[in-house]
């Protein structure tokens, strides 16, 4: 078997990379992609070959001369385990699925729970775990603000002060993502508009208060403390406040908030994702925010598979990351 030894690393990892979009692809295209000689790309796929990580595809058509070989992703090579955490009216709602390396579900399940919420994530880790061994990477998305793996601010009050990073990574030989819900779906957002570099994602529950994801210049904006985007600790609108409002006024709740947003981040397009009415209108925006500082509002009817996408691009970066030590 070709040695690692023999290659270098980063250049494995700059054709492995050329991959992972799941295009077939010849030597030629990979070698003027990447600025590799052909030798050196002729070595990296023979080596990448031997670990099965691309497959043979077949030949391309011939233009006179002699038919060039196609490689293509083995998609199967690694798997990455998603978990949304959600409260539901019967319990703690988990919906998990395992998908490869392109984001294809190999296999989903929604799980309803009433007992321990740590060790029912534990448990279910460990169920997908035994159901499948190419998993490298969990990502999970829970509702509430994750410090340092430590869980702050969260609708669950069982997991406030609980450092779940820690649990899972000593139980588990995973990479490990935790991250806020509402930041991973506003990721998943911004997937769908490459070309804008200021967007934001707002999420309006039923039960619970306002928040938002924040994306500018394309990078997550988080904050020192992981607390950017949480609405409700405005000064403006207390917590019973805003409880009233959701019940007699949602719209002018969620108005205002919008309206704070346009001033503070002045995004060019807003997601909106209510649970409390279906179409957002955004005309009355100008009350607050002059017409051309408002910006482009898209209503958004699933949140899921927004958070879905937003973790799929979170652990493919994350294993992309892993894996260039591996050459």
């Amino acid at each position: 078997m070709t040695k690692v030894t023999d290659l270098k690393t980063n250049n494995i990892h700059q054709i492995r990379l050329c991959f992972y979009n799941g295009k077939v692809i010849t030597k030629n295209e990979l070698a003027k992609q990447t600025k590799l000689s052909l030798a050196a790309t002729t070595n990296i796929l023979k080596y990448l070959l031997e670990r099965q990580e691309i497959y043979l595809a077949g030949e391309a058509k011939s233009t006179g001369g002699r038919k060039s070989k196609q490689y293509v992703l083995n998609k199967d090579y690694y798997h990455l385990l998603r978990i949304i955490l959600k409260k539901e009216a019967l319990g703690c709602c988990f919906m998990v699925n395992i998908v490869d390396l392109l984001g294809n579900v190999k296999l989903e399940k929604k799980i309803i729970k009433k007992k321990e919420i740590v060790n029912d994530i534990l448990e279910i880790i460990t169920s997908f775990l035994r159901k499948d061994n190419k998993i490298e990477v969990l990502a999970l998305s829970i509702p509430g603000v994750c410090q340092d793996g430590k869980i702050d601010i969260c609708d669950f009050d069982e997991l406030v002060n609980i450092d779940l990073f820690a649990l899972i990574n000593e139980r588990f030989d995973l990479e490990v993502i935790i991250e806020n819900d509402v930041n991973i779906a506003s990721i998943g957002f911004a997937d769908h508009y490459p070309k804008i570099e200021n967007i934001v994602l707002m999420y309006q529950p039923k039960i619970k208060y306002i928040g938002c994801g924040i994306l500018i210049d394309r990078h997550l904006c988080k904050g020192a403390t992981n607390f950017a985007g949480e609405l409700s600790y405005l000064p403006f609108i207390s917590h019973y406040q805003q409880d009233r409002m959701l019940e007699s006024d949602p719209h002018g709740l969620l108005l205002k908030q919008l309206a704070t947003i346009c001033c503070v981040i002045n995004p060019e397009i807003v997601g909106i994702c209510s649970d409390v009415f279906e179409i957002f209108d955004s005309s009355e925006l100008i009350k607050y925010v002059p017409r051309k500082h408002c910006p482009k509002i898209i209503n958004i009817d699933n949140l899921d598979e927004l958070i879905f996408a937003g973790l799929y691009h979170l652990a493919i970066e994350v294993l992309k990351n892993k894996i260039r030590g591996e050459g």
